[in-house]
């Protein structure tokens, strides 16, 4: 007697940033088709010192302060950024798991993720981001947090879109 197949699912990265967005009630994540190559877009995306201050207006620098290789391909990274925000004068530190076609960003402490992912589609680039809080917690954490979590996804509705634009913008024009 044989023992039946299991289905297998696989999950790509825009994917795997769909799920995160749905388990994760205070944030947003948009996709999108960039006219460029994957390989184009991606190295100056993984370039974090150089694309995010471009594409993110909230961003005034970012710093690369740490850099460990993954076992599995790519790098685990400290960085710092300064924001361009009137709100928010101080830096922020955050842990980053980047990879190709992959990056996820967790501030310290655990408050705000970011999250990029690309595939190849021919000649071009899906791409989505992802950006809002990560809460965790007991319930009654998460009821006192529910205001909170409303005003987030209501700025990434905003937000979002208009960094996706940069990025898309900015990556067409890339040499």
């Amino acid at each position: 007697m044989t023992t039946p197949a299991f289905p297998e699912a696989r999950l790509d990265r825009i994917a795997r940033l769909h799920v995160l967005a749905a388990a994760l009630p205070g944030s947003m994540v948009l996709e999108t088709v960039i006219d460029a190559p994957f390989d184009r877009v991606w190295t100056w995306l993984a370039d974090l010192e150089r694309s995010v201050p471009a594409f993110e207006c909230d961003v005034d620098a970012l710093r690369v302060v740490r850099r460990r290789p993954r076992p599995e391909g790519g790098e685990r990274l400290r960085i710092r950024t300064r924001s361009s925000a009137r709100f928010l004068w101080l830096p922020v530190v955050f842990d980053v798991d980047l990879a190709p076609g992959w990056c996820w960003m967790v501030s310290r402490p655990q408050l705000y993720l970011v999250g990029m992912a690309a595939e190849p589609d021919g000649d071009r680039t899906r791409f989505a981001q992802l950006e809002g809080f990560g809460t965790s917690g007991p319930p009654a954490v998460q009821a006192l947090l529910r205001p909170l979590l409303g005003l987030s996804r209501w700025r990434h509705r905003r937000h979002v879109p208009r960094d996706v634009a940069n990025i898309t913008r900015l990556a067409e024009d890339l040499p």
